[in-house]
């Protein structure tokens, strides 16, 4: 596929081009692809590049070539079906980069099982005078490991830090995000004041969000290995738990170092069931009940 205005920056900072962004996909690609085969994708594209606004693409437009597979599905939202784009190679990542698109933010779930999500995934979000993240997630492994779940770490390309736990397909999203919430609030009981489960900001005061509510249809975080819209030209990068450390610079990895790291999440922990992880919570006074994220999160 022939890329059209390689030089264009897309990050003036580091001065990366689409060219970059291109090498950096096909660099990445082996590692890239198995975060985002069979999962339907949001393209964050910026063809104005990072310093402008950039705008989300859940539909494929016509135009997209036919190598691109698609996942069409009917959206109440709005009354529509949205052509998902998916990737399965480096020609589909090639047009991705030809498209602008810095960032990639695939389902939690497959389209073969769409209702059924293989990770459950937690965003910690510090804000002005929180803790450090690293230590946040410190504290959160320590409850995951409690439970008896393994879990991954990786940066979020920006302030954050995301934890993944990988799950066997068999629970709906309303079970995942209720007992995603019980682990968060028996994490932030222990650490009242550095850490908080409401997603409103102005009830989080200067505590660190850990944000349980991403186990819904359709929902996305950014892929490992996607770059992202910061000046730095920072991509989320998978971590080894040894790295997550006050030491630790979450913006550090970029389209230019990223491909030189080893890829942490080479041998992931096989699929996890949470009933025993689920009945230990709900006995220390965490059951999991579901709640919208758009409610204050009351004991329940």
């Amino acid at each position: 596929m022939r890329l059209t205005s390689p030089d264009k920056v897309l990050w003036p900072g580091p001065g990366f081009t689409k060219r970059d962004l291109c090498a950096y996909y096909e660099a990445v690609a082996d590692r890239l692809l198995p975060h985002l085969a069979g999962r339907p994708l949001t393209l964050k594209r910026h063809n104005a590049g990072v310093h402008e606004e950039g705008f989300l693409q859940k539909n494929l437009p016509d135009s997209a070539p036919d190598f691109v597979g698609r996942y069409r599905v009917w959206t109440e939202t709005s009354r529509r079906e949205v052509a998902y784009a998916l990737a399965d190679d480096v020609e589909d990542l090639r047009w991705f980069a030809q498209q602008n698109a810095v960032e990639l933010h695939p389902w939690f779930s497959r389209v073969d099982r769409p209702d059924r999500a293989d990770l459950l995934a937690f965003d910690l979000d510090p804000g002005e005078g929180s803790p450090p993240v690293t230590r946040a997630a410190r504290w959160l492994r320590e409850v995951l490991d409690e439970l008896g779940l393994q879990s991954l770490v990786k940066t979020s390309g920006k302030r954050g830090l995301h934890l993944y736990v990988p799950v066997e397909r068999r629970y709906t999203f309303g079970e995942l995000r209720g007992f995603a919430l019980a682990v968060c609030r028996a994490c932030a009981d222990r650490h009242p004041d550095d850490l908080t489960v409401e997603m409103r900001k102005a009830d989080r005061g200067a505590r660190l969000l850990l944000d349980w509510s991403r186990a819904g249809p359709a929902q996305t975080l950014v892929a490992a290995w996607s770059p992202r819209a910061h000046p730095a030209g920072t991509v989320s990068t998978p971590l080894a738990w040894d790295e997550v450390d006050e030491r630790l610079d979450t913006t550090a990895f970029t389209l230019a170092t990223a491909p030189g790291r080893p890829d942490c999440w080479a041998d992931p922990p096989a699929p996890q069931r949470i009933e025993r992880a689920r009945a230990a919570l709900r006995d220390a006074g965490y059951p999991a009940v579901d709640r919208s994220p758009r409610a204050r999160t009351t004991p329940a």
